[in-house]
């Protein structure tokens, strides 16, 4: 094996090893912004509803959101985004 085949072959092998540690850093950090939430946090679904969350049920991967007043649905934990600051946006 020549040295531009062995350097080609290290490049891939650190490009896919790159992209697997980023994608797992990626997912321990959403982790631990779903196991930070509270009952009572203003949060936003991955289709962009902003509700308040009133029940969560991480058994059964549940929550509820109070999207307006008298108004509950019931989503999975896997659609929240992520908890709303006070300007509106994601933290």
């Amino acid at each position: 094996m020549d040295s531009q085949t062995f350097l080609l072959l290290v490049l891939i092998v650190g490009m896919g090893a790159f992209t697997i540690w980023a994608q797992y850093r990626t997912k321990k950090r959403y982790q631990k912004r779903l196991e930070e939430l509270q009952v009572g946090d203003p949060v936003i679904t991955i289709g962009g509803i902003y509700g308040k969350l009133t029940r969560l049920d991480r058994e059964t991967n549940r929550a509820r959101l109070e999207v307006a007043p008298g108004v509950e649905i019931e989503i999975s934990l896997r659609a929240i985004s992520g908890r709303v600051g006070p300007t509106g946006e994601e933290e």
